[in-house]
């Protein structure tokens, strides 16, 4: 989870690329979006890199891509998921689902990725993790405790992050691959050019 400055900086940095970018006039627009959109991936966090190119295939027609646009949808609504969920209380989260919480979306949207690590939720006293666990032993099937756990039982960070882990690590290599298929779109001169521009803003990043 990115901080707010961090978020700041990294807008901040990608802007002014945008804006150098944009003055390269030799390619046509869906080219020179698409290249820019990819760039861009290459140094940002993994979740941002997923959700990018994610949103880079939305650019192409399908039957130039030839993918399976629902495990991408998939793929970029989890990504929103995480992105979108925010800490409200101390080392504890509620992830902001990007759909409904269903028995159905569980199997399309969590099951794919998500292999059993075990989750824990934060309680001020015994009494409230008694209660929670009450309402646990209630849940009918794994989805339901899982969203119960997410949503509404103050997730412990430590858990949030090992769900984000246990996501990336299995749709990082699918997003590598749809990389590698966008890029064939691209001119490698004008891709190679749009890395150039964002170069520097990575080197006065890291300073």
């Amino acid at each position: 989870m990115l901080t707010e400055a961090e978020e700041n900086t990294e807008e901040s940095g990608f802007s002014k690329f945008a804006s150098q970018a944009l003055r390269l006039h030799r390619k046509g627009s869906f080219e020179l979006l698409l290249s820019q959109h990819l760039a861009v991936a290459v140094p940002s966090d993994p979740m941002i890199k997923v959700r990018l190119v994610c949103e880079a295939c939305w650019m192409v027609p399908e039957d130039k891509l030839k993918l399976d646009m629902q495990q991408v949808e998939m793929i970029y609504l989890s990504c929103l998921s995480f992105l979108n969920t925010n800490t409200f209380k101390v080392d504890s989260v509620s992830i902001a689902f990007g759909f409904e919480q269903t028995e159905e979306n569980f199997e399309r949207f969590i099951k794919p990725w998500h292999k059993g690590v075990p989750l824990m939720f934060l309680y001020e006293n015994q009494a409230e993790r008694e209660s929670k666990n009450q309402v646990l032993e209630k849940a009918e099937g794994e989805a339901e405790k899982f969203f119960l756990y997410t949503t509404e039982f103050d997730l412990n960070l430590g858990s949030f992050q090992m769900l984000k882990t246990e996501f990336l690590r299995w749709a990082i290599p699918q997003c590598m691959e749809i990389f590698e298929k966008l890029s064939r779109l691209i001119d490698p001169d004008l891709y190679k050019e749009m890395l150039g521009i964002l170069k520097p803003e990575l080197k006065s990043g890291e300073e």
